[in-house]
Parts: C-alpha cells; sequence; structure tokens
C-alpha cells in the first residue's frame, strides 16, 4: 500500500507524508547507517521503517524488487550518502604535484622514514594452528567488528569530504584491535574479511586490504609498531577516490587515459583529507601517498620505482592489487582469488610489484588463498582453510563434497585435511566461488592488469 505522495510543482518538491523526500541512487546509500525516517521506493511504498539499519542484505533485496532508486528524507540522503552538492566543493583541480606532495618527496629522499623495528617481531607470537579449525566466537566476534568499523571508516570518510575534523586515534584503535585477533588466528581473520563488503563500498575494501597487509607485514617481521602503521595507512588510503567523479568510478568500460588522469588526482585529494585527521603517525600520509607507485616506475602520481618507495607502501601495493583482482568492476567480474595470486607471481618477475612482497603473501596465502574453493585428485571439492607454513601447493583444507557431489560434514576431522601428510591427495583445479561469476587469468587479462587503466 503506498504513502500519501504530493508533489509541489511550484517549489519543485515531493513530499511523502508530509515529509519532504530526496530520491538517491541505491548504490549511493550507505551501508551500516541508521535511518532516522522511513525508506520508501519510487512511487511512495514502505521499504524500511525508521531506525533500522541499512544492510548488504536489505539493499540486496531491494534490488531484487527492481529497484534502482529509492526515496528518503532530506536529512538521511545528506547522512547515508555523499550527496555530490557535499563534495562537489572539495574537487577543485589538483596537479600531481604541489606543496604537499613535495614536502612528501622530500621526507622520503631524506630517508627520515626507513623501516625499523624497535621491538620484536609479531609474527615470533603468531602460533601455528596447523589442521584446527576456526573458533566460531572469533568468528562471530570480527564479523561484528567489521560491521562496526565499515560503519565507521565511512562516517569518518563522510566528515572529511565535508570538511570536519577527525579524530585518527579511531583508526589507530582498529589497527590495535586486528592487530590482537591476527596473533590468535591470522588464518581466520583474512577469511572472515573474504566476500563481506560490497563492490563499491571503499571504507570496506579499505578494510580487507589492511588485513591482508598486516598479514604480509607479520610475515615480513615487521614489529608492533611497524604493523599498526601500516595497518593505518591500508584504512585512509582511498578515501581520495570519492573526490573522483562518480561517473567515472562507475563507468562501466575501461577508463579513458584523460579518465585515468583524474583517477591518478586521488592519493593527492587523500594526502589533502590526512591534514584533517588528528593523531595521525607522519609516516600513514607517506605510505597513502605512494600505495599506487610501482616497483618499476610505472606507476603514480610520482613514477617512482624500486627503493625509492616506502616499504608499507609495496605492501599495500600487493594487498589493494590482490583485493582490486578479486573485486567486481562494472566493466567484468572478479578474478578468481587463485587467478589474483597467479596474476601476481607474474607481476613480480616482471617487476611490477616488489618480489620480496609477494612472497611473503605466497606464505601466508598458499598459491590458493585462504577462502578459496579447489578440486582434489578423488573428484571431491574443497575449501582452504589454513595456509601450510611454506608449503605453498598443499594448504590445510576442509572437503565440503565428496566425489559424488553429496555434501559432507566439513568439520568433521576425517574432512580436515593437511595435504602435506595426505598420501597421493593432490589439488587438481582451482574453482571459482559458487554463486560468483568469477574469472580465471588469460594472457589477455594479464596485460590489462600491468595496465594503470584495467
Amino acid at each position: 500500500m503506498s504513502a500519501t505522495e504530493t508533489i509541489d510543482q511550484t517549489a519543485n518538491r515531493r513530499t511523502i507524508n508530509g515529509m519532504t523526500i530526496d530520491t538517491v541512487s541505491l548504490d549511493d546509500i550507505i551501508v551500516g547507517r541508521r535511518l532516522e525516517s522511513p525508506l520508501f521506493d519510487v512511487h511512495g511504498v514502505l521499504l524500511l521503517a525508521a531506525g533500522s539499519i541499512v544492510t548488504r542484505e536489505i539493499k540486496q533485496a531491494i534490488r531484487n524488487r527492481g529497484d534502482r532508486n529509492v526515496c528518503l528524507s532530506k536529512q538521511d540522503a545528506k547522512r547515508l550518502t555523499l550527496q555530490q552538492n557535499s563534495v562537489s566543493s572539495l574537487q577543485h583541480t589538483t596537479a600531481l604535484g604541489g606543496e604537499l606532495s613535495e614536502r612528501i618527496d622530500a621526507i622520503m629522499d631524506s630517508g627520515l622514514l626507513s623501516v625499523k623495528n624497535k621491538g620484536p617481531a609479531v609474527k615470533n607470537d603468531v602460533v601455528f594452528l596447523g589442521r584446527k579449525g576456526y573458533d566460531p566466537e572469533q568468528r562471530s566476534r570480527l564479523l561484528d567488528q567489521h560491521e562496526k568499523n565499515n560503519e565507521a571508516l565511512g562516517a569518518m570518510i563522510s566528515d572529511a569530504l565535508n570538511g570536519q575534523p577527525i579524530d585518527g586515534s579511531v583508526v589507530s584503535t582498529m589497527a590495535a584491535e586486528y592487530l590482537r585477533e591476527m596473533t590468535t588466528d591470522t588464518d581466520s581473520v583474512l577469511e572472515s574479511a573474504v566476500s563481506q563488503f560490497e563492490d563499491d563500498n571503499i571504507s570496506g575494501r579499505s578494510l580487507e586490504v589492511s588485513l591482508l597487509a598486516m598479514a604480509i607485514g607479520i610475515e615480513m617481521d615487521l614489529d608492533e609498531d611497524n604493523i599498526k602503521h601500516l595497518a593505518m595507512a591500508g584504512l585512509v588510503n582511498d578515501w581520495g577516490m570519492l573526490r573522483v567523479p562518480s561517473e567515472i568510478r562507475s563507468t562501466g568500460r575501461p577508463l579513458t587515459e584523460i579518465e585515468m588522469l583524474e583517477v591518478k588526482k586521488h592519493p593527492i585529494y587523500s594526502l589533502e583529507l590526512l591534514q584533517q585527521v588528528s593523531s595521525l603517525p607522519r609516516v600513514v600520509s607517506v605510505v597513502s601517498y605512494q600505495v599506487h607507485e610501482r616497483f618499476n616506475g610505472t606507476g603514480y602520481p610520482r613514477g617512482r620505482c624500486g627503493h625509492s618507495i616506502h616499504p608499507f607502501s609495496r605492501i599495500l601495493q600487493v594487498a589493494d592489487t590482490f583485493v582490486s583482482l578479486t573485486t567486481s568492476r562494472p566493466y567484468r567480474p572478479p578474478f578468481m582469488r587463485y587467478a589474483a595470486m597467479e596474476c601476481l607471481i607474474r607481476q613480480a618477475k616482471e617487476r611490477a610489484v616488489d618480489p620480496e612482497v609477494v612472497r611473503a603473501l605466497l606464505k601466508i596465502q598458499t598459491l590458493f588463498p585462504i577462502g578459496s574453493f579447489v578440486a582434489l585428485s578423488d573428484g571431491s571439492v574443497a575449501r582452504v582453510l589454513r595456509r601450510n607454513r611454506d608449503l605453498y601447493t598443499q594448504p590445510i583444507i576442509e572437503r565440503i563434497q565428496d566425489a559424488d557431489g553429496n555434501p559432507v560434514d566439513s568439520t568433521a576431522d576425517e574432512n580436515i585435511i593437511d595435504l602435506s601428510n595426505s598420501e597421493g591427495l593432490t589439488i587438481e583445479q582451482a574453482l571459482p566461488t559458487p554463486g560468483i561469476d568469477e574469472i580465471p587469468l588469460t594472457d589477455e587479462l594479464y596485460q590489462a592488469s600491468l595496465n594503470a587503466l584495467f
């Protein structure tokens, strides 16, 4: 049943039940925000009551109805979306240089921000868990943590875009909390973030990149403070993407060179936004600025190469590339997780990314990344549960189907398998995630992945 709807043509104002409303794209609504007023479809049919929290599932259910636009109060439209009029004043033209970037270059050239551990490597505290399954309580805690942090990051980005001061201790606390979880069970933390965030959710994607970078940093023997700084940079480095015009970010085709020039400004935008964040270590801004530089000098914004790129930026570049490849774009489906790993290994051979970082990624993810699906030599199907020390092709898996395609109890002891101790049982094939249109790596796609326009 539709609500009472009127349109004041003189004032160009639309109302439902006396409430002045805006029509917005469903895609623009930020997951995790709470409605202060009801949400309607474009015909005035009530979709969500006041006080509801917008979740990924709710957005998908609305999409399934065929709705691409929704109606909500002007106040909610401002709170739940990054409206173009609130961002446009900040979208000034920024040259790929300027005072801030020159200051960062000078810091890098001085060598003052070389990475040194002041304490023991975090890796010393990480326990190899072998065939042990994930702790359900930790899994539940992590999912709740992801949701709350995604909402908090989204609010911080919105405030930064609107010129509000930001308390940087929030991201510092997030980093510390995730580090505690990492030392308990790194595999579980990484798996918990797989497919938890919508593809266009910059704050959620930043969370996933940050977690993967933390795991790489731990493998590379960084200490607690360095891991936290790396994680903080991962959480904030892509904020400037929301200053890039939405029509460029959401285009259904690879970008043109001119459009890519706009994208290449986003590290500068991020650097400017981070000036509003208090209590942020200086290294975080430097690292954020350089995440899209490439080891062979083909990146941006300054075309830095090799060791003129901060070590944390080189770590985040690999993490960001993996997450980007396994995320769908308007013009392509996501890569299979195995294909993304294969792509990064090939990029490392061509020095597009730091080979040492990719080697660390391979150790923590294996060739068949955590959370991916594989077919075994006996015809059964399994899901990759854990890394297996340095045995890249023999991860610890949980069988989910027998050779006839029948489901099995994946938590049963006989179905949690260490492939290094299972004589004759090997991985025959990497499989796409069920229900997701993932693509394998081809030579054409690999070449496209080396192109900044991809």
